[in-house]
């Protein structure tokens, strides 16, 4: 009878230690499936077929969808920078999560309430590049990019093996090597909005002093009322200005690089404002005369 206790008690000792080993391993699952729910992305808005969820995880097993690059960047100090950067295209969540044909707008919403807005071309379609000469504004060897979230990166590195695991991150590359995309990037990605309305246009730029003549050596301001989300290209030789153009105001933070023009002849300035969010501006023209 003694034998007979004494082998029950060891078996009911030896089923609790295996049902506890078998619930640590499963609350350690747990534990780790959450850390990735936390790290998810509802996409939403009437350019979806539907609301969508996607967690990291979910976004990684998108066919396709890894993208593991060196960035580069510039910020609107302004100051160039690369990024080692893993992470999956932006064009693979949306077309997971349903992304109409008709969808126009796509506003991509971070941590602390912080958003950037994007026509859909700008993001999806515009042809975007890493440029390892971006220090230099040498367009050279340029190397096709595309928008990703990403969920590995790290910022002053073009060495992959140093990308380090961060909350995820908007990474937008450039289209040209002086563009300013930097400022564009959406720490903390929360929230996608797709919608169908039209973004419409930059309102165009204007000028200060705003007159027909004007004395040899006198200068002009270009203005605009977004100032710290636009660039203002422009040209004097009647020509039409684009992102090539000479850049009138290269920074938000650094005021004296925003440099007045100076007319010294009869002169035509044509302007073309260009920024995320809204389609380009029509072209405003200006002529001075010297008096």
């Amino acid at each position: 009878m003694k034998l007979k206790n004494y082998l029950l008690m060891t078996f009911v000792l030896l089923l609790c230690v295996l049902t506890a080993a078998c619930n640590d391993g499963s609350v350690q699952q747990d534990t780790s499936s959450g850390n990735n729910s936390d790290k998810a992305v509802l996409v939403t808005g009437n350019g979806m077929m539907k609301e969508t969820r996607l967690t990291l995880a979910e976004m990684l097993e998108l066919p396709g969808a890894r993208f593991d690059h060196v960035y580069s960047a510039i910020n609107n100090w302004p100051a160039e920078k690369k990024y080692a950067v893993r992470g999956v295209k932006l064009a693979s969540v949306l077309k997971a999560a349903g992304i109409k044909d008709e969808a126009k707008s796509i506003t991509v919403k971070g941590k602390d309430d912080f958003e950037w807005s994007f026509t859909r071309e700008q993001l999806l379609d515009t042809p975007r590049y890493y440029f390892p000469g971006v220090m230099e504004g040498d367009p050279a060897g340029a190397q096709p990019v595309e928008p990703v979230i990403a969920y590995e990166y790290v910022e002053n590195s073009d060495n992959l093996s140093e990308a380090r695991e961060d909350d995820i991150c908007l990474i937008m590359p450039q289209a040209y090597v002086h563009e300013q995309t930097n400022h564009t990037f959406v720490k903390g990605v929360r929230e996608i909005l797709v919608t169908v309305e039209d973004s419409g246009k930059w309102e165009k730029a204007t000028v200060f002093p705003q007159t027909k003549y004007i004395a040899a050596g006198d200068t002009v301001k270009l203005q605009h009322k977004d100032i710290g989300k636009v660039k203002m290209y422009y040209t004097l030789d009647g020509s039409t200005p684009s992102e090539k153009s000479t850049l009138y105001n290269p920074s938000t933070y650094q005021p004296e690089l925003n440099k007045p023009i100076k007319i010294e002849q009869d002169t035509t300035i044509k302007v073309l404002v260009k920024g995320f969010g809204k389609y380009d501006s029509d072209i405003a023209e200006f002529r001075y005369k010297i008096k």
